[in-house]
Order: C-alpha cells, then structure tokens, then sequence
C-alpha cells in the first residue's frame, strides 16, 4: 500500500468524526429543585442554548419536598424550556406533589409546569404519568418512551410496575423502526439501573428495538454493558448539581449524525468553566439499528 493511499484513508476517516451532527439534544438529572441560582445548572442551560439544542429530556428527581425548588420558576420563566422539556417523573416528584415519595404517580403535577399534555406529539398511558413522544427533527424521528419507576418504595414490583413494563412492550412492539428512528426508554429506577428487572421477554423487545436506554438515582454517570456491543447504549445521566463518587456535576449531550445514521452520547462535565466534549471514557456511539463502539 503506497504511502499516499494511507494518508488519504486517515484524512477521510477524519473527515468522518469531524463531520457536524445534523442536530443535538440535551439529558440531565437529579437537580433536587435547583435551578440556574447553581452554577453547573447555568452552564448547563447556557451550553444547552449555545450548542442549539432542539430539545432536553429530563429523567426525574427535578424537584424536591421541603426546600425553595428554584426550578419551578425557571420552567414558569423560560418559555423554551416549558415548549421543549420533556420529563420523567421519579420519587422526588412524589414526595413535592404527593404524600410522600412513595406516593406512585402523584409527581404527575410536573407536567403541569409546561405544555406537554397539549403537545400533538405526545400520547400519555392511562395513568397519566408515563408517555410515548415522537419528536421529528430533521429527516429524524425520536421515540421518548418515558415509565415511572421511583426508587420508593423499596419494594421493585410496586415501585416498578407491570402495567409499566407492559406500557413499554406494548409500544415497542407498535413501531416499525426505521434507519432514521431513535428509541429512547426513560426510567429513574432504584438502585440506578432497571434493564435487570425485565423478564426475558421484555428485555429481548428493549435489546432489539431501544437504542438508548436512561437511569438514574445514584447521581454517578456510568455507561452499562448489557450486550456487548449489540443493543441500546445504558447510560446512568449522573446528576447535574449532586454529583457523587468519581463523578463530576453534568449531563448527557446526545449528537445525531447522518450518513450513517448514528448517534453518539456524551457527557459533559459543567464544573468546568468551558464547554467540551469529552475524548475518553465518558463517550459512546452507535451505529443506528447497528453496533456500539466506547471511546
């Protein structure tokens, strides 16, 4: 192989990587109410709108029972956000709006801090509290299917319903998906990862169907191998103002490429003072209805 050809295989697979995505959107989670009085939660909206975001999903533990939730006056105050937030709501939504954190379904009042339950794009269950979004964007079509799985009570077949299990089957298994589909499944879980608590059935629908895959809880980011390189990429969001162990204060910037379809997730750290997205360990990519490679 003559040393030209080499240098023209290196500068187009550059040319590859470097490529701009078609478009980004944002996920973060466990903010406990604060909103941009924190720093890392400024730099994180900021960043949010400076990288043209085109939405933010939000995987719970958004407010909190007892303490001024500042973050309730940024939706009421930012008409972007309430037009483009997408929530799931955890134990700490029960415990603000309901009885107590255990109090299933009842942080449900969330939804009423933006227009979600008026968007056409949006189909919620019969309970109310979880839903199935279609998000269009650019040749794109994005499925948020948002369940509610608190982290109390400490009992997984309560907090865990089947009737939220079967939610997600049943809309898995409607979607003919295509190259350009993104399926998205949301849980805040309890202990910070929830795939092991499908039955076989179950997990094989989210293996072949999902390509990202949302927990939380633990406030400490953290990339899942539940196949190998087959399957969704299972991401633990970490938290954006409390973080905890190794972790840094951050969120989940999700790039979307065409050409081939792929989606790449990264986590950006905002106790840092500029924006940048990670090289190693804290970035993955897939190959939509393909592999996934880690960095």
């Amino acid at each position: 192989m003559s040393k030209m050809y080499c240098i023209i295989i290196i500068l187009t697979t550059l040319s590859c990587y470097s490529k701009e995505p078609v478009f980004s959107f944002a996920v973060f989670s466990d903010n406990h109410g604060e909103g941009i009085e924190k720093i890392e939660f400024k730099r994180m909206a900021d960043w949010i709108g400076s990288n043209k975001c085109s939405f933010v999903i939000g995987n719970g533990d958004h407010v909190q029972a007892k303490t001024k939730n500042n973050f309730i006056e940024f939706l009421k105050n930012n008409k972007w956000w309430y037009n483009n937030f997408y929530p799931t709501i955890a134990d700490n939504e029960n415990g603000h709006f309901g009885k107590n954190q255990a109090d299933w379904g009842s942080g449900g009042k969330l939804f009423d801090l933006t227009d979600i339950r008026s968007r056409k794009n949006v189909d919620f269950a019969e309970n109310g509290v979880e839903y199935h979004a279609v998000i269009s964007e650019k040749g794109f079509n994005i499925h948020f299917i948002s369940l509610h799985y608190p982290d109390q009570p400490d009992i997984d077949s309560i907090a865990f319903k089947e009737i939220s299990k079967r939610y997600m089957v049943e809309t898995l298994k409607s979607l003919d998906k295509q190259e350009n589909d993104i399926i998205i499944v949301s849980a805040h879980s309890r202990l910070g990862y929830w795939l092991d608590k499908l039955n076989a059935e179950q997990k094989k629908i989210v293996n072949e169907k999902a390509d990202l895959v949302f927990s939380s809880t633990t406030h400490v980011f953290h990339i899942f191998s539940e196949n190998g390189d087959a399957g969704p990429i299972a991401v633990n969001t970490g938290s954006i103002t409390r973080p905890r162990l190794w972790s840094s204060p951050g969120f989940l910037m999700v790039d979307v490429y065409s050409g081939p379809a792929k989606i790449e997730v990264s986590y950006i750290d905002c106790s840092k003072k500029e924006f940048k997205r990670p090289q190693l360990y804290f970035k993955a990519s897939k190959i939509i209805n393909g592999l996934i490679t880690k960095f």
